[in-house]
């Protein structure tokens, strides 16, 4: 059982390494109405996108900054055409939000926090996070618990 524990832990965290730089493995599934077909999105593909950055508080990392593709090129990337986006995590959380506030608030699909990777155990490999700290009117618990972590799959609905 320990056996499996761990060699599922090495596989998800590590799929090759590529000149001594650990490459994730992680990939999200994008299903639903408003794509084209189901997909899987990895991290490469992630760090394909242009990345930006956004310094803000959360209450579990205080002033941090996270870098990543705004969730909305993840979307283009997908040709999805949806009115309502869920993200779901491993342990099966979920939140979700309009295309509206997705355009308006314009979160990351954070993929490193102070310049490094986000492991698992840290909430990574996948968080999204909002500009917290640009938006008061985000600074609750409505929609920090929106600020979901360990995404694996995402559903796009009409």
């Amino acid at each position: 059982m320990i056996a499996r524990i761990l060699a599922a832990i090495l596989l998800f965290s590590l799929a090759s390494w590529n000149g001594g730089t650990p490459v994730l493995a992680a990939q999200i599934s994008v299903s639903g109405a408003g794509l084209p077909a189901a997909a899987t999105i990895d991290s490469q593909q992630l760090a394909g996108l242009p990345a930006v950055e956004i310094a803000t508080a959360t209450p579990w990392t205080g002033k941090a900054s996270f870098s990543g593709p705004y969730l909305t090129d993840v979307l283009a990337l997908l040709k999805a055409d949806g009115g309502k986006v869920s993200l779901i995590a491993k342990d099966d959380y979920k939140v979700e939000l309009s295309l509206t506030d997705i355009r308006r608030y314009r979160p990351i699909i954070a993929t490193s926090m102070n310049g490094k990777p986000i492991p698992p155990r840290e909430r990574g490999p996948f968080w999204l996070m909002f500009p917290f700290d640009d938006h008061p009117e985000l600074q609750n618990d409505a929609w920090f618990f929106r600020a979901i972590w360990q995404i694996d799959r995402i559903r796009v609905e009409p």
